[in-house]
């Protein structure tokens, strides 16, 4: 049996073909069909899931929630989020590890936990055994994430058969008009916005564009909402509940507070806010949060959200009257607000947006992927790929696979891959630097003008030294770079001098 995995910052989910090849949820004893994304360390072991979940609070210093956040970021995880975690992470050859107090734990080994658990739970309500993994990620998941992912899983004797991205996978489970060609995909997960633009032809379906902020979600709009809350009760009772204690335990309880108020308010005008004294305040305290108060402080949120929306309908070239269908996915899905925001770009009313099953239409998808007759699907990169180059004094990012180029691309060895070619900076220079970089930024990369990109602006994806170079005597060596994309989104890197056929090639198997 072949089971498709989605695990999000907060919640774990996992779903299976039956015999008549629909796909099921697995299910978990709370009547649930989502484990929480939990992982807490104790002086016996790890525990994951609902029981990780029960101790939470109080033992915030010991819980990770959303290990997906670290997982192959290298050392470069955004300090909004490093910032707002009650534990230390330190970087360990490209692995983030956890500070837990009785241990250092690993986000990788966490994710593997999960997975472990949501195989077990599939294997026993099925009764059949699971031989293959289908794992669906944000379709802004760089390679890394990418990486990290499949080798846990395999790390457990669980072959990755595929990855795909949620908004195509939910292509696969929608169910939208059958004469809709043009469709909007809105991923309003939990720890980020993601808008796929996609259009459905005979063979399959084609992703246009996608433009995604992988610090977006509504755990990150909770987050606003706890800082401004933490400003009104320093303003009215003198706390500081956000350095109300060193590692922030009592901010992150006002965070899943917040979390809380967010989803009181989706059917409510206002609710009333609570935080125990046992947080360390010696007093209870208590705030009335009304919606139009929420809708203000998340304002530059949401507008970051309605840019996301109209830079994926830029890059696909298609006008809002152009797109037949919006479909709404991900745990945010149901928030008004963003609901709002959407239907306002894609110029339509809140009612004609699609949000049946929005939380789990991505993981039942991606169940639908691992039939061996599966609809075909043909993704796009979210984020311009290249390496760093000098352009006289400068030192630049040199682009060499654009935003939003279809994949997988052609293999690196064949005459149609995406390839550039360079020269050493300096006469006789017998070895170079390849730094392999990725750029989220707003622009269009170009090596010239407005549009140049430092390279102190991208993120890096792996660094290697291409030795052995021979340059003719007083001359600089010409070289080629090309890269390649595979279709679970992992990158692969070929480097071959020019004069001599002399290569590097880079096939990326674990973490760079």
């Amino acid at each position: 049996m072949k089971l498709a995995i989605d695990i999000g910052p907060t919640l774990a989910r996992a779903a299976y073909l039956d015999a008549s090849g629909a796909p099921q949820l697995v299910g978990w004893p709370d009547g649930s069909s989502a484990l929480p994304a939990l992982a807490r360390q104790t002086m016996h072991g790890l525990l994951v899931g609902t029981p990780a979940a029960q101790t939470l609070v109080g033992n915030a210093e010991t819980t990770v929630v959303g290990c997906t956040r670290l997982l192959g970021g290298q050392g470069t995880w955004p300090p909004e989020l490093t910032e707002r975690l009650p534990y230390s992470v330190r970087d360990i050859d490209g692995t983030a590890y956890c500070n837990l107090l009785y241990a250092e734990v690993s986000a990788p080994s966490i994710y593997g936990q999960l997975v472990h658990a949501l195989v077990a739970a599939a294997e026993h309500s099925s009764g059949q055994a699971v031989d293959g993994v289908v794992l669906c990620v944000p379709a802004g998941a760089e390679h890394r994430f990418r990486v990290a992912a499949k080798a846990a899983v395999e790390q457990l004797g669980r072959p990755v058969q595929r990855i795909i991205n949620q908004p195509s996978a939910a292509l696969l489970a929608a169910s939208v008009p059958a004469d809709a060609s043009i469709i909007a995909v809105v991923n309003c997960g939990a720890g980020s916005t993601e808008v796929t633009i996609a259009e459905r032809l005979t063979s399959g379906t084609r992703i246009l564009a996608t433009a995604s902020d992988m610090v977006l979600g509504s755990d990150d709009l909770a987050w606003t909402v706890a800082r401004r809350l933490s400003e009104r009760f320093q303003h009215t009772s003198g706390i500081d509940v956000w350095s109300a204690d060193r590692a922030g335990v009592a901010r992150a309880g006002l965070q899943r507070a917040a979390a809380g108020a967010l989803e009181t308010l989706v059917h409510a005008p206002e609710t009333l806010l609570v935080l125990d004294h046992g947080g360390g305040f010696g007093r209870d305290l208590a705030t009335v949060v009304r919606r139009s108060d929420v809708d203000t402080w998340l304002q530059p949120q949401l507008e970051q959200i309605g840019a996301l929306c109209r830079r994926a309908l830029q890059s696909s070239q298609r006008q809002p009257s152009a797109i037949d269908a919006v479909v709404l996915i991900g745990e945010a899905a149901h928030l008004p607000q963003l609901r709002q925001t959407i239907a306002a770009n894609f110029a339509r009313p809140v009612g004609q947006l699609q949000t049946h099953g929005a939380a789990t239409l991505a993981v039942r998808g991606a169940a639908l992927a691992s039939a061996q007759a599966a609809p075909l699907v043909w993704d796009v990169t979210p984020y311009p790929l290249g390496i760093n180059c000098y352009y006289g004094a400068e030192e630049l990012f040199s682009p060499i696979i654009s935003a939003n180029t279809p994949i997988p691309t052609p293999a690196v060895h064949t005459a149609e891959a995406y390839t550039q070619s360079y020269q050493t900076r300096f006469p006789d220079q017998t070895s170079v630097q390849l730094d392999m970089l990725q750029y989220r930024g707003p622009r269009t990369p170009q090596t010239y003008g407005a549009n140049r990109v430092y390279p102190n602006e991208c993120e890096l994806l792996g660094s290697w030294a291409f030795s052995g170079l021979k340059p003719k005597r007083g001359q600089c060596a010409g070289f080629t770079v090309t890269f390649s994309i595979d279709g679970d989104g992992i990158v692969h890197l070929s480097a071959v001098e020019t004069a001599t056929g002399h290569r590097l090639d880079v096939q990326t198997r674990g973490s760079l």
